[in-house]
């Protein structure tokens, strides 16, 4: 199983036609986008298009401004997604609610709470559970544009040209 994970696209054409391309050269089963898909200055219609056609399961998460164009996704946008895989549960949100300080009730030790929101990229372990923050797809503030992928060994955040950037073993 492999999960590729995005957030922080803000209405970037480019950028999810670039999301689009990583999820298959990734060959993901699932692909999680963790809110703030949409921005006030593009063609949402075009960005909710592209991010429906990513080959496998697609999840969306509803981020603090992505508002009343959550509609263009069919079946709208969800706040938060649980999944059990790789031994743990896996909680995807956006993470102006949830995230690694405030961390939803239904984690236990060795699950994980999986982010975006901050536009920066982290993995670490915090009091026992994996904080795991996907940084921003099109609009990274430390100038390193990201994306999360998840699969048996653990979570590894990568550059946009697949280079891996930081890798935390589900067994740290």
């Amino acid at each position: 199983m492999k999960i590729v994970v995005f957030a922080d696209i803000h209405g970037s054409v480019s950028g999810m036609e670039t999301a689009a391309q990583i999820a298959a050269i990734e060959k993901a089963q699932k692909v999680v986008f963790c809110g703030d898909l949409f921005g006030r200055w593009a063609s949402n219609e075009q960005i909710a298009r592209i991010a429906q056609s990513v080959d496998g399961v697609l999840y969306f998460v509803r981020g603090n401004n992505d508002g009343l164009d959550e509609r263009l996704i069919d079946g709208g946008m969800e706040d938060n997604v649980l999944m059990y895989h790789f031994g743990r549960k896996l909680f995807f949100t956006h993470g102006d609610r949830y995230n690694g300080w405030l961390v939803p009730p239904v984690l236990e030790q060795g699950d994980a709470v999986i982010f975006g929101h901050t536009h920066v990229g982290s993995l670490t372990v915090r009091n026992g559970l994996f904080a795991l923050n996907v940084g921003s797809f099109a609009r990274p503030r430390d100038g390193v544009a990201s994306y999360l992928v998840l699969d048996e060994q653990g979570a590894t955040l990568c550059k946009l040209n697949g280079e891996r950037l930081y890798f935390l073993p589900w067994n740290e």
